[in-house]
């Protein structure tokens, strides 16, 4: 990519970007948020048309004109921004619009269809059947089948937007395994992430933006954490947002934690979960477990947005009343996992989606 210069109304968005990817290579690609990343990979896979530059693929200039001319080039994306079909199966949102054909012309061979994605979601250790509906999924469970989505379209071209942002560890294990596999096929695959310390165990080559502009490229080596080295991790955060860190976080916010504000005790909803906590003021209780263990459901079952079954959840000794509406009164708050279907009113101003819980 040479030259990319694209400006939406009142925004710059990119000015004079360049990229170079080789095949069997990691690029991974930095900025803070705004900084043009996805800006830059949606004009890659033709979802918009840049102002200015020019892209070239094997060495011969690319039109892209649409998403399926960059899908014929090789060129697949896995964005941040979930699109799976919430109707359709998984089989059916892996292979939409590739669907294998059958004996008879017209006809889809469905058997094979399924087995193709079963063997996709094995192998990024996902265990779901594939007839499942899509929004039956948790968030994470979804961005395992974006990334399967991708992954059978054969790409020579492979972007990553942020794809271990929603994964726990393991996830994240069995998708560098595949990465890993993808380079030693020669697949070039450019790899966006907030997650500093994914560098070391995946790229080769890192590019930074900030503010849509190239403000840095340097080959990825172990001794990034070297201070000497011009890629250390201090220089690439002092280049993503355009001025030295001087702010450190002490590593524990609460030595002697307060009383009990949340009690839960032997809580069962009808979604399955079963369980019990204790959660102190000052402190910060972490849930931990793999994909479908059951972290986000006990959540909403605290805060009261899926049905309790049986056991007791207790704010400051005080059993709040039934739903979200009775959790809210008693101070307690939701974030939900899946913001965007659950958490905002996209059509909405952002004036009235902070102000809607407080109503």
């Amino acid at each position: 990519m040479r030259g990319i210069s694209k400006t939406f109304p009142g925004v710059r968005a990119l000015e004079d970007v360049s990229l170079v990817v080789d095949a069997g290579t990691v690029h991974v690609l930095l900025g803070q948020n705004g900084a043009g990343k996805s800006t830059l990979m949606r004009i890659l896979c033709g979802a918009h048309h840049p102002d200015a530059g020019e892209i070239f693929i094997d060495g011969q200039a690319a039109r892209l004109h649409s998403p399926a001319d960059a899908r014929r080039l090789g060129v697949a994306v896995i964005f941040q921004e979930f699109s799976l079909a919430p109707y359709l199966d998984l089989a059916q949102n892996i292979f939409l619009g590739r669907e294998p054909g059958g004996k008879i012309p017209g006809t889809i061979d469905r058997r094979r269809m399924h087995a193709e994605a079963r063997r996709l979601l094995d192998g990024l250790g996902l265990d779901v059947d594939t007839r499942t509906m899509a929004h039956e999924l948790g968030v994470a469970q979804q961005q395992v089948v974006e990334i399967a989505k991708a992954l059978s379209q054969n790409a020579r071209i492979l972007v990553m937007d942020e794809p271990t942002a929603a994964l726990s560890d393991h996830e994240i294990t069995r998708l560098f395994e595949r990465v890993r596999a993808l380079k030693r096929d020669g697949v070039a695959i450019v790899y966006i992430s907030h997650r500093l310390q994914e560098i070391f165990q995946i790229g080769d080559r890192i590019t930074v933006l900030r503010d849509g502009k190239n403000v840095g490229s340097f080959t990825v080596s172990p001794n990034l954490e070297n201070p000497e080295h011009p890629a250390n991790l201090e220089n690439l955060v002092r280049l993503m947002i355009g001025r030295q860190v001087t702010t450190a976080y002490r590593e524990r916010f609460c030595e002697t934690p307060g009383e009990v504000l949340l009690e839960v005790r032997d809580l069962r909803a009808e979604n399955g979960v079963h369980g019990t906590l204790d959660v102190k003021a000052g402190e910060v209780v972490g849930l931990a477990g793999l994909v479908g263990a059951g972290r986000t459901e006990l959540a909403r079952a605290i805060f009261g947005a899926d049905r309790v079954v049986s056991g007791s959840v207790r704010v400051i000794g005080v059993a709040p009343g039934r739903g979200p509406a009775g959790a809210v009164r008693a101070g307690m708050a939701l974030v939900p996992e899946n913001r965007k279907t659950e958490g905002l009113a996209l059509m909405r101003s952002v004036q009235d989606n902070v102000l809607v819980a407080g109503l």
